[in-house]
């Protein structure tokens, strides 16, 4: 036999194997790197207050305009839309009553997982009880005790609440439409819950 018909040596595949393993395990690597040493970013694009850990909305205090207590699982199982007003609902609470809707509205296909919903110490309002008679699926609840802005702070905040009752953002009164719908928009597109 002559050299030019030997057969070529067989070469091993292994570095080819264990190349294509470390670049797969490699962003895994990263990540847990990431979050094992608690890693934030810097800058995060919700425009409310992320509540970590989110808190317990106290459904057990709610009530209806009827003075009846709101049974919890009317509000469990949708994301909640939550404006807590402190005082009587005047023309800036009757803005973001509208806003609210309109939020709702825009949210097209989703709009059936939210629900709109007004805290306030005095159901029974009479501009409330107007705003409720021209958007008939707002529910108005008197709200219990803590639950409303102080005095110290603006009149009226709004809430997002999750499917199992927990306020997960907070607003301050002058957020925008905007920021609240695309926030919304967001978190409705990655929740699987509600």
């Amino acid at each position: 036999m002559n050299a030019a018909t030997l057969p070529a040596p067989r070469r091993s595949g292994l570095p080819m194997l264990g190349l294509v393993v470390a670049l797969l395990a490699m962003p895994f690597a990263i990540a847990a790197g990431l979050y094992f040493g608690g890693w934030q970013p810097a800058r995060t694009i919700e425009h409310g207050h992320l509540l970590s850990p989110p808190q317990p909305l106290p459904a057990s205090g709610l009530r209806q305009p009827d003075g009846q207590a709101l049974a919890t699982a009317e509000l469990h199982g949708k994301w909640l839309l939550v404006l807590a007003v402190n005082g009587p609902c005047g023309g800036p609470c009757q803005q973001k009553i509208d806003e609210m809707r309109r939020i709702q509205v825009s949210l097209n296909k989703e709009m059936g997982r939210l629900r709109r919903v007004v805290l306030v110490a005095n159901a029974d309002d009479p501009a409330l009880a107007a705003a409720a008679a021209r958007q008939p699926d707002l529910l108005r609840l008197a709200a219990p005790a803590g639950w409303l802005p102080g005095a110290d702070r603006s009149a009226y905040r709004l809430h997002v609440v999750d499917p199992m009752g927990r306020r997960v953002i907070d607003y301050p009164a002058e957020v925008s439409a905007r920021d609240v719908r695309a926030d919304l928009d967001r978190l409705l597109k990655f929740a699987w819950t509600g």
